[in-house]
């Protein structure tokens, strides 16, 4: 199994995982903390968030494609799962 060497790979690598898993939950709590405000960094921090959720989503399809479950999940189910995860805690304390 052999990614490509996109900036992701390059400079996250084994941290992007547990980034992106972050980066699911503040992402959007970063751009809904300062909606509509562009100015703000909080703004750009949480798009930056999202971008690397969505570099892991398409390493995990890859992984998929390239037989690694383990990798798909990590990579794809999680980052997607989480926030509900988050959310539900919260919801029903």
């Amino acid at each position: 199994m052999a990614f490509y060497r996109d900036p992701y790979v390059t400079y996250l690598n084994a941290a992007g995982v547990a980034v992106a898993w972050l980066g699911s939950v503040l992402g959007p709590l970063f751009i809904f903390s300062t909606f509509g405000d562009f100015t703000h960094h909080n703004t750009y921090i949480g798009f930056a968030f999202i971008i690397v959720v969505l570099l892991s989503i398409r390493d995990g399809i890859k992984a998929k494609k390239n037989g690694n479950t383990s990798g798909f999940i990590a990579m794809c189910v999680m980052p997607l799962l989480i926030p509900f995860i988050v959310l539900a805690t919260f919801l029903v304390i």
